[in-house]
């Protein structure tokens, strides 16, 4: 047992690695479940920027540059003379722009990779839209009930999500859009399809609308989902876009893991590489299923009940 290995003992209280495995991190990529060695980082995060004044009105300043479109040489040009406008005597202001600009794309693409973690390793069926109407909701409204109502259906009925809220670029109405996984039994309302004349696609198309949303919030889309559309399909991509688009918070049931903490064979590394640190492409059959994907099954409730949901 090398030195690095015996500080890890040391942590853990038990071995690492042996003659026969090892103790991994595991992640999935969307292709191979990735495993890297668990290493128990000891202390705090702490956070490299102190939030100022400044750095507050940058963080605005660069959301809206995002809903713009802004990039390279404009979104500079708009970060720098928008500090300049609030903070006229600031001083090295190209560097205080360039360095935050490369803290908000670190974050974004961790944020990214959170969120694509999340998708592979979780357990999903369905994709769902949502949106509201003008006679039961105001924007702000809408998003502070829906999230209350997604909490609550989580709580309650097992409901797992993580999406996005997205204003579209035509009518600037926001819509949310998720994965989600509702377990056997516990689906609110009915689901029934209808046809109707999509004004974007102009063209009629079938929709699954949910009756329960549908009376609470508005127009909505309930597509079921399986593991093979996740992973060959749009539906991921269709997300990111919007968080490329908006810089959106993502919206997340809470316990989605990013990665397991498990012990590995040596029979079930299929390879190895290095990216920053050691890590081991797994067999595909090397995880159980069950192992992965063990969302809470809530007891049966009554429909009459449901409608807490959105208090």
């Amino acid at each position: 047992m090398n030195t690095n290995t015996q500080e890890l003992t040391e942590i853990y209280d038990f071995e690492v690695v042996d003659a026969f495995g090892k103790w991994c991190k595991v992640y999935n990529d969307g292709n191979h479940f990735i495993g890297s060695i668990a290493i128990h980082h000891t202390g705090k995060h702490k956070n490299k920027y102190k939030l100022t004044d400044e750095i507050r009105y940058f963080d605005n300043l660069y959301i809206i540059a995002c809903k713009n479109g802004l990039t390279h040489t404009a979104l500079y040009d708009f970060l720098k003379n928008g500090m300049l406008n609030e903070f006229p005597l600031m001083q090295d202001v190209d560097n205080f722009v360039e360095k935050h600009i490369q803290r908000k794309i670190h974050n974004f693409y961790a944020r990214i990779k959170r969120f694509t973690r999340k998708a592979h390793l979780n357990k999903w069926n369905k994709f769902v839209t949502i949106t509201y109407d003008d006679k039961k909701h105001t924007a702000e409204s809408f998003k502070r009930k829906l999230k209350k109502c997604l909490s609550n259906l989580h709580c309650r009925r097992g409901w797992n999500y993580m999406g996005v809220f997205e204003y579209a670029p035509e009518t600037q109405r926001l819509h949310f859009h998720a994965l989600m996984y509702i377990p056997n039994g516990q689906m609110v309302g009915e689901v029934v399809e209808r046809k109707d004349y999509s004004t974007a696609q102009k063209k009629m198309q079938t929709t699954l609308i949910n009756t329960f949303f549908e009376k609470k919030f508005g127009r909505n889309d309930f597509e079921d989902l399986s593991a093979e559309d996740l992973k060959f399909g749009h539906a991921l991509e269709y997300l990111t876009k919007y968080l490329h688009k908006t810089n959106e918070k993502i919206v997340y049931s809470r316990g989605i893991p990013t990665e397991l903490s498990m012990y590995i064979a040596n029979t079930d590394i299929a390879t190895e590489f290095e990216d920053f640190v050691l890590k081991f492409v797994l067999f595909d059959d090397c995880i159980d299923s069950d192992c992965v994907y063990t969302p809470y099954e809530p007891p049966q409730y009554e429909q009459s009940s449901l409608e807490l949901c959105c208090v």
